[in-house]
Formats: structure tokens, C-alpha cells, sequence
């Protein structure tokens, strides 16, 4: 593990317990997640884990990323998902990981030979919408580009390089391509959410120290009126044929 990679994860392990309101948005998260996974019997494995809780809300799923530290089950790349695991992974999950990744065409090929048929990748990404453009662009802290043309970008640092809008492109504008390129893959759900309750978390940059009741309150009330259109995050569902 280099310093930086570990100076980061080291200050997002916990995250839960020093902010209550961002803790509180992640269960959410992962109960989505849970709600949406494919039933095949298999490997349920989280990339880019992070600092992540998801097995508290689901066992059956292991943590893994690019560095191995106490919260992860095991070591793992991405990119090699595909040779070792060859059609044993029922659920890949990745939770702001996707943009990460600076050769998405290689990690979906490598997606695909790994999953079983029925399958599913299900992400958590930032959205491309009139509100959440103008969020990541003032306050993000990641480029948020949906101008860039190719897929690949390059990455120098997996934990910092990234486009916020890769999903978009690939999912949305790009997206008779993806479907040539990966007649295996069908695009099964696209929905948005959480246009104001991560805002006011603070995420992971600053604790508001925003309690349970307004944090829960908030979400119920954006929940009914504005994650349709409004959510600066998606769920995004991929199942194999």
C-alpha cells in the first residue's frame, strides 16, 4: 500500500460513526443494493470497498479493493475480476467506484467473463441532471466532464483520478455502443436519487453533524418529490443474459 492510498483509507474507515447522517444515507444505499441483486447463486463481491458497511446489511457479500486493510475480506483488482473469478460472481457492487476506473471497456469485459447468466453489476454514481451538474461543478471535488470523448481516461492514482459523468456517458449518451460492444449485457434500471440529503451530510469531506430525525425527515420528503429528476446519484443495474 502506498502512503497516500493509505493516509486516505485510514481516514474513511468509521465514517459511519463520526458522521450519524452520512451513516444513515449509506444503510439507505445498501438496502437499495440489497433490494436489487440478482438471486443466482453465486459471489456477491463489493470492488473498491473502501470504507464501506455494506456486509452489516448484507453478509453474503465480500469487500475487497485495490489495497488490503482490515475492512476488506481480500486483496482485488478490478480489472481481474474476470480471470479469477471466470463465471462465479452472481453481484458485483460498486458503490462511487465506476468513475474511477480509467478503462471501463476493459473492467465490463472482464465483468462479463466473471458473471454467471442472470448475473447483475449494480453501481451507485453520480447522476447528469440540471441540479446535480450544477452541485458537482460548484462544490465537487472530482471532474465532472460529459464532454469527454473516449471512454478510457487517463489515471495515475486510482483513489483520486476519475469523471463523475463516465456512467452517463457510457449508459446514456454512449449507449447503442455499449450495446454493440456487450450484446451479453441488458441495462435493466437507471433511477435517481438523494438530490439534497448527502448535501447536507456534509459527505465525506465535512460532518454538519445533521441528526437522525432531520436527516431521516429530509430523505423521506425528497424520496416523494424530487429524486426523479433532481438526484445527483443513480442506481444502475446491468444484468447478463
Amino acid at each position: 500500500m502506498n502512503n497516500q492510498g493509505e493516509l486516505i483509507t485510514k481516514e474513511r474507515i468509521g465514517f459511519e460513526k463520526i458522521n450519524i447522517a452520512l451513516g444513515i444515507l449509506y444503510q439507505d444505499w445498501y438496502k437499495i443494493i440489497s433490494k436489487n441483486l440478482s438471486e443466482v447463486e453465486g459471489i456477491n463481491i463489493e470492488l473498491g470497498c473502501g470504507a464501506s458497511f455494506i456486509d452489516q446489511t448484507n453478509k453474503n457479500i465480500k469487500k475487497t479493493d485495490v489495497f488490503l486493510n482490515s475492512n476488506t475480506d481480500f486483496k482485488l483488482d478490478a480489472m481481474e475480476i474476470g480471470t479469477k473469478f471466470k463465471h462465479q460472481i452472481s453481484n458485483i457492487i460498486l458503490v462511487n467506484v465506476f468513475h474511477h476506473i480509467s478503462n471501463p471497456e476493459l473492467f465490463l469485459r472482464s465483468a462479463e467473463k466473471s458473471l454467471l447468466s442472470e448475473g447483475r453489476i449494480i453501481m451507485i454514481e453520480p447522476s447528469n441532471n440540471i441540479w446535480s451538474r450544477l452541485v458537482y461543478k460548484l462544490v465537487g471535488h472530482e471532474k465532472f466532464d460529459t464532454k469527454q470523448i473516449n471512454w478510457a481516461f487517463e489515471s495515475k492514482d486510482p483513489l483520486l483520478d476519475s469523471n463523475q459523468a463516465l456512467s452517463w456517458i457510457i449508459f446514456n449518451r454512449d449507449y447503442e455502443k455499449f450495446k454493440n460492444l456487450f450484446p451479453m449485457f441488458s441495462l435493466i434500471k437507471i433511477k435517481s436519487f438523494m438530490p439534497i440529503s448527502y448535501l447536507i451530510s456534509g459527505g465525506h469531506s465535512y460532518n454538519t453533524k445533521i441528526g437522525r430525525i432531520i436527516i431521516k425527515f429530509v430523505r423521506k420528503i425528497e424520496r416523494i418529490l424530487f429524486d426523479k429528476y433532481f438526484g445527483i446519484f443513480n442506481l444502475i443495474c446491468i444484468e447478463k443474459k
